[in-house]
């Protein structure tokens, strides 16, 4: 799943299709024989310019997968696009519990360590 990927003004859906593996490549310089399949998720609005839906993109293999979502933990472009793993509901609260969990340790480790007064 790639967030915030701008939509085609392409009046037809094979254009846009078009215009969103365009930019797969040219802009995330992925391989044409790492993309097995790309669309987007939900239903164009025609009166929200400002709103991108996600860009889901089937690739080849595990391997493509982790190589773009950096082993899972998702990937960040210089222009700001999200990569992440595509995940079903239950994954994605698992992984938030764990990340708010690693979260309140680290606060605690480092309200409890002792700091250096100069």
């Amino acid at each position: 799943v790639i967030m915030k990927v701008p939509e085609s003004k392409a009046p037809s859906a094979e254009q846009r299709r078009a215009d969103d593996i365009r930019y797969c490549h040219e802009e995330l310089e992925m391989k044409k024989e790492d993309i097995q399949k790309v669309w987007r998720a939900g239903k164009k609005e025609a009166d929200s310019d400002d709103y991108c839906r996600p860009l889901i993109i089937q690739l080849v293999n595990e391997s493509a997968v982790d190589y773009w979502t950096d082993g899972g933990k998702g990937y960040k472009t210089e222009s700001g696009v999200w990569i992440n793993k595509d995940l079903c509901k239950a994954d994605r609260k698992a992984n938030f519990l764990a990340r708010s969990e690693r979260r309140k340790r680290l606060t605690q480790v480092t309200k409890t360590s002792p700091v250096a007064v100069v």
